[in-house]
Formats: C-alpha cells, sequence, structure tokens
C-alpha cells in the first residue's frame, strides 16, 4: 500500500470523455485505470468508447461504455475499484483466480497485476483510495493500516453484492444533483458511506481479525472535550479518528467511552448536534430558506431521513417548523 490519506477535501467534479479511436481510448483508460497492453478484436467501424465521471473528494464514479472485445495485461489498481457490469462482459485473471461478470454484477479491480476481459461492455464504477479504507478500518478494529488489505474480487454473498449495488446508485444519484454536490458535509457523508460499505461487502482482513485487546479507558474530562470539540465544529467534515485527535485519545477507545456516556457513538452524537442546529436554523428562517436547503447545510443529502429523524426528534415536520416563521419560502417538494 502506497500513499497517504491527508483528509483534507477537495470540490465535487464531473468530467465526460468520449472517442471513436480505439488507441485513443486505451490511451485514456490508461491515465484512469493504469498503464496495460491491450489486444482488440472486433469492427472499429461503429466502435465508441465513453467515459463520465462525477467525483466527490476521495470519491469518484464512472460510467464506461467500450464497444469492442479485447484483452489486456494490467498493472495493478493503485485504489480501490468495483464496478457493477450493465451490459456484456468482464474477466479477471490473476495468479491462477479468476472473475467472471456478466449484467448485473459485481466485482472488484485486483491490486495485483492481472488479465482483463472486456466484450462490448457498459459498466458502473465506483472508486476509493485504499489508504482512506484503511484508516477507517483502523479507527472502528484496531487494525493497523500497513495490515489492511482486501483478501478476494467478489462480494462476501449476493445480498452483500446487492448492498453494494443499491448504495453506488443511491452516490450516483447524489452526485448528479449539484446542490447536493456542492455540501462538504454531504460529500464528507458520501465519502464515509461508500468507505463503510466496501469495507461490509468486500472481504478484507478486518474479517479474519485475532482478539483484539480492550482499548484503554477515556477519562470523563476526555468525553467532555470530545462533545465540546463536536458541538464547536459540527459545520466542518468530521471523523471519529479527528476527534479523537483533537482530545489525544485513541479512536477506538473514544467510541467506547462515549457509548458509555452517552449511549452513542461519537458519529451519531454528531448527527444529532447537526439536527439540533437545523431546528435551530428552521425556528429562525430567512425569506427564501427551504428545508431541504436547510437538511442539505447540516449534512442531510436524503431529505425523507432528515424528515424522519426530525419528526422522531421534534415531534412535526420540519416544513411545519418552516411555516410557523411565517417567512415567505418558495415552493419545494420535500417541504
Amino acid at each position: 500500500m502506497t500513499g497517504q490519506w491527508t483528509g483534507r477535501p477537495e470540490s465535487a467534479d464531473r468530467d465526460v470523455v468520449e472517442t471513436d479511436d480505439p488507441e485513443h481510448a486505451h490511451h485514456l483508460m490508461a491515465r484512469r485505470f493504469g498503464a496495460h497492453r491491450a489486444r482488440i478484436s472486433g469492427s472499429r467501424d461503429r466502435f465508441r468508447y465513453r467515459r463520465e465521471t462525477r467525483g466527490a473528494d476521495e470519491l469518484h464514479l464512472d460510467e464506461v461504455r467500450y464497444t469492442l472485445s479485447a484483452r489486456s495485461e494490467n498493472s495493478p489498481y493503485p485504489g480501490f475499484a468495483a464496478l457493477t457490469v450493465t451490459r456484456g462482459r468482464y474477466g479477471f485473471l490473476h495468479r491462477g483466480d479468476e472473475l467472471h461478470l456478466g449484467p448485473g454484477t459485481t466485482g472488484r479491480y485486483p491490486d495485483v497485476s492481472f488479465t482483463l476481459l472486456a466484450d462490448d461492455v457498459a459498466a458502473s464504477v465506483v472508486r476509493l483510495p485504499t489508504p482512506r479504507i484503511a484508516a477507517v478500518a483502523a479507527t472502528y478494529t484496531g487494525l493497523p493500516v500497513a495490515a489492511f488489505r482486501f483478501t478476494a474480487l467478489a462480494p462476501l454473498s449476493p445480498s452483500m453484492a446487492t448492498l453494494w449495488q443499491s448504495t453506488a446508485a443511491f452516490l450516483r444519484h447524489q452526485l448528479t444533483d449539484d446542490a447536493v454536490s456542492a455540501s462538504p458535509l454531504i460529500r464528507a457523508g458520501l465519502v464515509d458511506l461508500a468507505v463503510g460499505t466496501a469495507l461490509s461487502v468486500f472481504p478484507n482482513t478486518t474479517m479474519t481479525l485475532p482478539y483484539l485487546p480492550t482499548p484503554p479507558s477515556v477519562r470523563p474530562a476526555s468525553v467532555r472535550r470530545a462533545a465540546e470539540f463536536i458541538e464547536a465544529h459540527a459545520a466542518r467534515p468530521l471523523t471519529v479518528a479527528q476527534i479523537a485527535a483533537a482530545c489525544d485519545v485513541g479512536p477506538r477507545s473514544l467510541q467506547a467511552a462515549f457509548r458509555q456516556h452517552h449511549g452513542q457513538s461519537p458519529m451519531a452524537f454528531l448527527r444529532a448536534v447537526r439536527l439540533r442546529r437545523a431546528h435551530q436554523d428552521l425556528t429562525q428562517a430567512r425569506p427564501g430558506q427551504t428545508v431541504a436547503g436547510t437538511a442539505r447545510h447540516w449534512g442531510w443529502a436524503h431529505a425523507g431521513r432528515f424528515a424522519q429523524a426530525y419528526r422522531e426528534t421534534y415531534g412535526c415536520h420540519p416544513g411545519d417548523t418552516l411555516r410557523a416563521t411565517g417567512v415567505p419560502a418558495p415552493t419545494e417538494r420535500d417541504r
């Protein structure tokens, strides 16, 4: 594993490339997915390659179409990339192992040298930096970052493959909404969702951990400092590791202490703080303010889930709170 995740957010982006020249197509693929040597077959008269990429911080989603058949020898993909085939067939072969994918199936790009087979394919690809996934795995399990790796190309089970596909579809839908992808908190939440789902779906070394000792205890004063840090920085993208570092304690210790003292994880506490801030904003609404815009501002990508959490906490729909202020607001479908 090379490189180091810095935790610095980038901006959301969109990029489209397409060509009817196979050589140019493979040049574009090499720039995105790594060096390879390809043998192409099939008619080039109607060849088409198209890739549309949407990204938010460390998360990138590609929609790829390649109309020929090809066999290529590929260098290891340097990060995590999982694809779902929607047309045609893909195949990965390496070290005596192989994975063949048809429409509706999902697999992971090998992180070792491999042979790729493609036949008139269309696929959706989700990409993340492996160091980012390893850092999250270390936070929640205690596994050293250097010891993290994925151990198989296929999902754990058909149900896990379905989970991955539904999550990828949700991510793709969110990133097509410019208002959603422009929110730093939502972008951070989408990255967290993708990372957490990858850890659950694809076999990796956190699933074969030996016994890990109980993390050291944390003094109540440190838990209070963590809660104060969350309150002071709730408008910023935060991770458990960042909160723990601010209080000079370990991430696993902080999580255990938060469950003991608050009955919930630090991230659940953070979501509750953000919900409270959204409620305060709605009770002090400005002209033109909307429920959807307020939810996005406080990191809620899914308006329905925001409304559900709001009702469970405050006993009414967020739109009721907004209307009670008497401030004129534009009509919106999810208010």
